[in-house]
C-alpha cells in the first residue's frame, strides 16, 4: 500500500516536471502580422517621400521639365497672310492691266483724232486739187525748200519727200533719213520753225501742218496774185 502510493507520486512529480520544462524551455512562435496592420512610422516615411535629390530644383533634368514650351503663334499667323498677299498681288496686276488697256484706247483714240485732217486742211487740199499749177512761182518755191534741207545743214536727218505748187497752194511733206529717229513734239517743231523763219516763207498767210513719226506735212497758201 505504501510502495504504490510512492510509485504514484514519484510518477506526478516526473509528470509535472516534464510539462514545465516545455512551457519554459520551448522557443515560442514570433507573432502573426495581421495583413491590414500599418507600416511602422519609419517605413512610411522612406515610401510616402521621395529622395530629396529626386525633387531637388538643382537637377538639370527637372529644369528642363520646368521650362514652357516654344509658341507657334508666329508660324500660325504668317501661313494665312501669304494666299492673301498673293491675292492682293494678283488683283494690283490685274488692276494695273486694266488702266494699261485704257491708257493705249485713249492715246490711239487721240492719235485717230490728230491723224484725221482738219478744216483746214481739207480745205487746202480741196484747193489744190482744183488749181492749175503756175509754173513760175511754182518752180521758185519748190526749189527754195530743196535748198532749204542743204543749207541748213540738215540733209543728214531729213529728206525732201514731197514739194509741190499750184497757183497759190503748195503741199510739203519731210521724212526722217534712214535709222534716224527724229521726235514729232521738239525735233519736227524746230525745224518747222526754223523752216517759218527763212525770209521767202513770209510770202504765205496760212499754214497747216501735222507732225508724227512718219515725218512732218505741211500745207501753205499764199494771197492770191494781184490781177
Amino acid at each position: 500500500m505504501n510502495k504504490q502510493l510512492v510509485i504514484t507520486a514519484l510518477g506526478a512529480f516526473a509528470l509535472g516536471f516534464g510539462g514545465g520544462y516545455i512551457v519554459f524551455f520551448e522557443p515560442s512562435p514570433a507573432p502573426l502580422v495581421p495583413a491590414t496592420q500599418p507600416a511602422s512610422s519609419s517605413d512610411a516615411q522612406l515610401v510616402t517621400h521621395p529622395p530629396q535629390l529626386a525633387a531637388s530644383p538643382e537637377s538639370p533634368q527637372a529644369a528642363v521639365k520646368k521650362q514652357p514650351p516654344p509658341p507657334a503663334t508666329d508660324t500660325l499667323e504668317v501661313a494665312p497672310e501669304q494666299p492673301r498677299d498673293a491675292a492682293k498681288n494678283t488683283s494690283d496686276i490685274d488692276t494695273l492691266r486694266r488702266e494699261l488697256a485704257a491708257a493705249k484706247q485713249t492715246i490711239a483714240t487721240y492719235k485717230h483724232i490728230l491723224d484725221a485732217p482738219s478744216d483746214m486742211e481739207a480745205e487746202l487740199k480741196e484747193r489744190f486739187t482744183n488749181q492749175e499749177r503756175d509754173e513760175a512761182w511754182a518752180y521758185e518755191v519748190e526749189t527754195k525748200v530743196s535748198d532749204f534741207v542743204y543749207s541748213q545743214g540738215l540733209a543728214y536727218k531729213i529728206k525732201l519727200d514731197t514739194a509741190q505748187c499750184k497757183q497759190t497752194v503748195c503741199r510739203l511733206q519731210f521724212s526722217a533719213q534712214e535709222d534716224v529717229e527724229l521726235d514729232p513734239r521738239d525735233d519736227w517743231h524746230n525745224i518747222q520753225n526754223t523752216l517759218m523763219e527763212q525770209p521767202w516763207w513770209q510770202q504765205f498767210h496760212r499754214t497747216n501742218s501735222r507732225s508724227s513719226e512718219a515725218g512732218l506735212n505741211l500745207w501753205v497758201e499764199r494771197l492770191p496774185p494781184s490781177s
